[in-house]
């Protein structure tokens, strides 16, 4: 199921590049994350995006959420508090946020997590009302959760721990999710909940019918720009995940592992051209964008992108550092039969001296005169 999604990502995010237009699809995923936020609650306060959404119980939801198949949201937004860091700089007293939304918070409380990541994270193509039947809700209620996850968003900036590692990135960098290694496998804990939602689904089937039975002349006129601002979202979205997701992939030996050696090389340009994207595109995507590591430490999402120089003097430092007499040809040799990456003796060589492990001399013992 995910191989699939994979190809139909690959597939929508093409199609989209080619009617878009390079420019376009540059400013979407440069935008960022506290803008594109803004971008989501735009769309989803407006009471069209809201008929179709929520339906009019009479005719189903045209428009649902497709959720990333190995993503959820991070528990840390169980726990809204004043850690929780504004996108101006300045912290969110939790006082003032419970005041402004206090239906919303004692809502989700009260149906809990598991119902409350059914109805509206995951979304189920229920009607408003539907919804306010099985978890026994107003429809104001409802509809006051599904702002308050929007206003989270805007006001507040993705969850930023009290005491910061060591290495970590400028706080410019927006945290994305926090990475961890699950059977085998690399899973997203997401810190804002737009991301963990996914993508919009747009059910094209229920269009027409929408049009004839349930829209004014007024809102039929506006749909279509409706939808392609939510065709936007996706691609940008869709674009981004695949750069994630396949750098996870790439690096999961070290992800598992946490020994810096294990991090594979890769270019910028080979990753896009694994995924099919041009490079300025890949480029943009990993700027101002951070993920937290298994073992909780930020680093930009760029790290997980090593170039082949930097994870050279990666492992022969740390073999040198063992064994300082191996020499260049052992060196090769060795990169070869074990982490697979072909180079010279010269490169090989041009590393050592980087890094400051100079050749062993050859004794000279046997070559003596009497």
């Amino acid at each position: 199921m995910m191989a699939k999604m994979d190809q139909t990502l690959a597939l929508k995010t093409q199609q989209r590049l080619s009617i878009l237009g390079r420019m376009q699809i540059a400013e979407l995923i440069e935008k960022p994350e506290a803008d594109f936020a803004a971008e989501v609650a735009k769309i989803e306060k407006d009471e069209l995006f809201r008929k179709l959404y929520f339906g009019d119980g009479k005719m189903p939801p045209a428009f649902q959420r497709q959720k990333w198949p190995s993503g959820e949201l991070h528990s840390s937004f169980y726990e809204i508090d004043e850690r929780r860091v504004a996108g101006s700089g300045e912290r969110v007293p939790v006082e003032k946020l419970a005041e402004e939304q206090g239906l919303a918070v004692s809502a989700i409380k009260k149906m809990g997590r598991e119902n409350f990541e059914k109805y509206f994270l995951r979304g189920q193509g229920l009607s408003l009302g539907e919804i306010s039947k099985r978890l026994g809700f107003s429809k104001e209620e409802i509809l006051s959760i599904h702002d308050f996850l929007l206003d989270v968003e805007i006001r507040s900036e993705f969850e930023v721990p009290s005491s910061l590692p060591a290495k970590t990135p400028q706080r410019g960098a927006a945290c994305i999710a926090h990475l961890k290694v699950l059977d085998g496998e690399v899973r997203f804990e997401f810190y804002a909940p737009y991301w963990a939602r996914g993508l919009y689904h747009i059910r094209y089937d229920l269009i027409d019918g929408w049009k004839t039975e349930a829209l004014s002349l007024d809102e039929r006129k506006r749909l279509p720009f409706l939808i392609k601002r939510m065709e936007s979202l996706n691609l940008r979205q869709s674009a981004l995940y695949r750069v994630f997701e396949s750098l996870s992939k790439i690096q999961m030996d070290y992800l598992s592992s946490r020994i810096i050696e294990n991090l594979r090389p890769i270019s910028l340009r080979g990753l896009a051209r694994r995924l099919d994207l041009s490079p300025s595109t890949v480029s943009r995507a990993l700027s101002r964008r951070s993920v937290r590591l298994p073992w909780e430490e930020e680093v930009p999402v760029i790290f997980l992108l090593p170039g082949r120089r930097r994870v050279l003097r990666e492992i022969v430092e740390t073999w040198l550092k063992n064994s300082p007499v191996m020499t260049d040809a052992e060196l090769t040799a060795k990169l070869k039969a074990e982490r697979g990456i072909s180079v010279s003796r010269r490169t090989v060589n041009a590393v050592r001296h980087e890094i400051g492990f100079f050749t062993p001399k050859k004794s000279t013992l046997f070559l003596s005169k009497p």
